[in-house]
């Protein structure tokens, strides 16, 4: 009688059966458990990186590493290449840093003729209707136009190209120390920052053209650095040698300084400038501090 009594199973309760269910959905999925999440977790989706463990999230901005590492397979990577490929390196790196200077110029003076011819017919404008002696007229005249020339900046960077906001120095200088910023250095980018330089500084708003015109700089060599924009890019096998973090930080320095050569006309100037806040050390390798003082100017 006893043995039989002992084979009988006990009847389950409520309680056992909620910690099966509970084992078994802790099988299916590890962390439902309640003790092996993170306390501080904000996203499900990041549950699996370490920074959720103390509920950061992950941010859009990422970091370059332009230090090279000599190791035996870069040191025999280029002692394999020809004098052939070597020259074409030196001349195409020296090729886009005159392209860029050109076009930085080519480009700023373009900004600089739209600033003054928009600015003078509207000064031309002003002064006709008060010698007119219609004050008043002149007067609205002269804040919509202002407004107008104000909202076209401001609305073509909200809705188009946010990164175009701003004087765009301390993006440029944040990315030569390491810091990348998504879209910074796109086309987009480019064309919002010079319709909206022309109309902001054309509506006579306190500011000035070196903030824009190094941002325009590294985004034009950017663009050739890397053939063109994202959507029509130039297959072009001479720019894989720019295919790095370190070349292209070298160009985009080129372009900051050809911006502030053409905002002040001082070419000494831009190459102190790349000098101050491209790290101070020369970028390449294969380039003396002469050299590249040089190359950037």
């Amino acid at each position: 009688m006893e043995s039989d009594s002992n084979n009988l199973q006990k009847p389950e309760t409520p309680r056992n059966l909620e910690a099966e269910s509970h084992e078994e959905e802790e099988e299916r999925d590890p962390e439902s458990n309640s003790l092996r999440q993170p306390l501080l977790k904000r996203s499900r989706t990041l549950s699996s990186t370490p920074l959720a463990l103390v509920g950061a999230k992950v941010s859009h901005i990422e970091s370059l590493d332009y230090e090279i590492n000599e190791n035996d397979l870069f040191k025999h990577d280029w002692r394999s290449r020809s004098k052939v490929q070597v020259l074409q390196y030196v001349f195409m790196k020296w090729s886009l840093a005159f392209l860029v200077g050109l076009l930085t110029g080519l480009i700023a003076t373009l900004i600089n003729l739209a600033i003054e011819n928009i600015a003078g017919y509207k000064l031309l404008a002003i002064v006709g209707f008060i010698e007119e002696g219609r004050y008043i007229f002149g007067l609205v005249f002269f804040t919509g136009i202002n407004f107008l020339l104000t909202l076209v900046a401001a609305v073509l960077c909200v809705c188009f190209a946010p990164t175009a906001a701003g004087p765009g120095i301390p993006e440029i200088k944040a990315y030569l120390n390491g810091v990348d910023t998504p879209n910074m250095f796109g086309a987009t980018t480019l064309l919002v920052k010079i319709v909206g330089s022309i109309g902001a500084v054309a509506a006579g708003l306190h500011l000035g053209k070196e903030g824009p015109l190094v941002h325009i700089g590294s985004c034009i060599a950017s663009l050739l650095g890397q053939g063109g924009p994202d959507n029509y890019r130039t297959k072009w096998h001479w720019l894989r040698y720019f295919n790095n973090d370190r070349d292209r930080r070298d160009i985009i320095t080129c372009g900051s300084s050809s911006g502030v050569c053409a905002a002040f006309r001082a070419p000494v100037g831009g190459v102190l400038f790349a000098l101050e806040h491209g790290g101070g050390v020369p970028f390449s390798g294969e380039l003396s501090l002469v050299q590249q003082l040089w190359w950037w100017f």
